[in-house]
């Protein structure tokens, strides 16, 4: 839907600020209150979804012009959805997160955007198939050479660029889980490039269609049945964005979340005793984008010994690590910075450590660690699982 085809919703909004809040029944104290990171840091309305929305109207009527400081505001922001949420449980039913993304597409139509930073990563995923400019060759390097073939399987493993060239640890966890059950499964090798989520975020939709169409065709052509991916964003652009993007999956897609509360139902997990708090966080991508909220509590509550404390903005009130929709690149202090807070947030639970389920959260929590602030240990579920399964 082209940003024009949003002015009904742009006219309709009431500017009531439900965007920028958890919603009040679930409150806990007034620090931990903001739904919406960009608001709470930069404290102008016009980082806020409400703001942004008259940003958008002002532009489709010619009554705003395009600056420097304009599109910092349009792309200082994580698109995390948290003003969705709030907005759609109030009832008002703006779809904020649509506009937001329309609004960043009309930036690049116009060629006021992206960011230079962005147009950075494009360049990188162009040349070498992933943001990192890393070499296209290393992205299973971390994989031994007998587990690369999967003669035979039917179920694939889509690693996604984060996991492999920054949390290769979590690619091995993924990797001795699946060889702990026996499970076979075989990977696209260099036939993988980057999703293309990242590109689309930031409005550059054409170019996330050519990943889209050359991932496609090489799963096909694979004949793989199934996918699994241990990365939240790369799951949710496969689930949400392909489609709106005209592509058909002609296979099952799951998240490693599921696919192990999956083997937990079936009793196919036993797990060694943890005694520790614990506590989760929600992604952004898997949580509030793909309402995956129930699977990594569940697994968490079957390990013995474990006592899970939820913070006071969770599911989908969570608070978003600020590393998306490329903030990390582009704006890393207010990335830092929101990630910091939620350490904070994780710190009142007496937790000693940290879970969640998507390697963008965990890279930026650990960019955001202070030793001297007695934080949590961050560590993914995925490599919780596999160090603590007996089988």
């Amino acid at each position: 839907m082209p940003l024009e085809e949003c002015e009904p919703i742009l006219e309709l909004c009431f500017r009531c600020s439900r965007c920028k809040w958890v919603c009040d029944w679930d409150v806990k104290n007034a620090e931990f209150s903001y739904v919406c990171p960009s608001l709470k840091k930069f404290l102008f309305d016009a980082y806020s979804a409400q703001g942004r929305m008259d940003i958008a109207r002002a532009l489709l009527r010619g009554e705003l012009d395009y600056s420097s400081k304009l599109l910092e505001i349009i792309y200082a922001c994580t698109l995390c959805g948290g003003c969705e949420v709030t907005c759609r449980r109030n009832q008002a039913k703006m779809e904020p997160l649509k506009v937001l993304q329309e609004l960043r597409f009309k930036c690049v139509s116009d060629g006021k955007g992206p960011l230079e930073q962005h147009k950075k990563f494009a360049e990188n995923i162009e040349r070498y198939h992933n943001p990192y400019g890393e070499p296209h060759e290393a992205r299973f390097k971390w994989l031994p050479q007998e587990d690369k073939e999967g003669e035979g399987a039917e179920i694939g493993l889509f690693i996604g660029c984060t996991i492999p060239y920054r949390l290769p640890n979590v690619a091995n966890a993924t990797v001795n889980i699946l060889k702990k059950f026996n499970i076979k499964f075989k990977v696209l090798g260099d036939e993988e490039y980057c999703c293309g989520g990242v590109l689309y975020r930031v409005g550059l939709a054409s170019k996330a269609r050519e990943l889209m169409e050359h991932n496609l065709k090489k799963i096909e052509e694979s004949g793989l049945k199934k996918l699994l991916f241990v990365c939240p964003g790369c799951y949710e652009t496969f689930k949400s964005i392909y489609p709106k993007l005209g592509g058909k999956l002609n296979f099952e897609i799951q998240h490693m979340v599921e696919f192990l509360s999956q083997l937990l139902e079936n009793e196919r997990i036993k797990f060694k005793e943890l005694s520790q708090i614990v506590t989760y966080h929600d992604p952004c991508h898997l949580g509030r984008l793909a309402g995956i909220y129930d699977q990594p509590r569940k697994i968490l509550n079957a390990i013995p010994g474990v006592k899970l404390v939820e913070m006071d903005r969770k599911m989908d009130n969570s608070w978003c690590c600020g590393a998306g929709a490329g903030v990390k690149a582009a704006f890393n202090d207010f990335a830092l910075w929101s990630a910091k807070e939620r350490l904070e947030e994780a710190k009142t639970t007496g937790a000693k450590l940290l879970l969640t389920a998507c390697p963008f959260c965990e890279l930026n929590f650990k960019d955001s660690s202070d030793p001297d602030k007695n934080y949590p240990e961050v560590k993914d579920l995925v490599e919780l699982v596999d160090d603590l399964m007996s089988i």
